[in-house]
């Protein structure tokens, strides 16, 4: 309901806006808030009491209003008096723009320690292993990166990385990998059936 409602006061709401707010805009001097009933007594009350107070603070005071246009802001760049001289062994950053994202989630470190080794070292590793097992096996692997070679192998048994593979024939219908053997069979034989249970002589007693 209330959106029909709405929808009838929009027009009339919108009638003739652009008139309307030009001739609030062209106003000398905004029509003021009503005041509280109670700020309204006080006033009157003021008014009555010192007459000549009230008109003086109606008339524009000339002298102060000569000084008020004699008043100028000025601003200037003051170098800070107690800037402390950055530390050369821990300099601050002097690019604050955001930081692109990694390749691999995190920022590859700029040396490697002996026996260790980056993720972008192990993924290519582990890519010519799979591309050429004989050639790149665990020992020329462990020689070339200097880790051991118990734990190259450990990373080669236990992780790949993603291949893609694209079929020759791509026309060839897909095949549902089930069962060949059917669930349901239909016996063509009769078997022995064994027989039906007997009815229990064992009665509740009353």
């Amino acid at each position: 309901m209330g959106k029909i409602f709405s929808s009838i006061k929009h027009p009339f709401r919108n009638f003739n806006l652009e008139s309307r707010a030009h001739k609030i805009i062209s106003q000398e001097k905004p029509k003021p808030a009503p005041w509280h009933k109670r700020d309204q007594m006080e006033i009157e009350r003021l008014m009555k009491e010192y007459p000549e107070v009230y008109e003086e603070s109606l008339q524009k005071n000339k002298q102060l209003d000569d000084h008020l246009k004699q008043v100028y802001v000025t601003s200037s760049n003051v170098e800070l008096l107690n800037k402390k001289n950055d530390n050369p062994e821990r300099p601050l950053p002097s690019d604050r723009t955001s930081v692109e994202p990694f390749l691999y989630g995190m920022k590859e470190p700029d040396r490697v320690p002996a026996g260790k080794s980056s993720l972008k070292r192990i993924l290519e590793f582990i890519s010519m292993h799979q591309n050429d097992p004989k050639l790149y096996n665990a020992k020329k692997i462990a020689q070339d990166t200097m880790i051991p070679e118990k734990t190259v192998q450990d990373i080669l048994n236990h992780f790949r990385v993603f291949e893609i593979y694209i079929p020759q024939q791509r026309d060839v219908k897909a095949k549902f990998a089930g069962p060949s053997v059917p669930k349901i069979t239909v016996l063509k034989e009769i078997r022995k059936e064994l027989p039906p249970p007997a009815p229990s002589n064992n009665k509740d007693k009353t």
